[in-house]
């Protein structure tokens, strides 16, 4: 029985670090080049 619960906690904690892992990438990717244009018009 508590192999059952281990694999599902398992399960859950991959099914919210995907979608989590995915919108961190995205949004260093976005604050990366909204960096550069900021640089590319001497604002920083």
């Amino acid at each position: 029985m508590s192999t059952f619960g281990l694999i599902q906690l398992f399960i859950i904690l991959i099914y919210f670090a995907i979608p989590a892992l995915v919108l961190y990438f995205i949004l260093k990717l976005a604050i990366k080049n909204a960096i550069k244009e900021l640089k590319d018009e001497n604002i920083l």
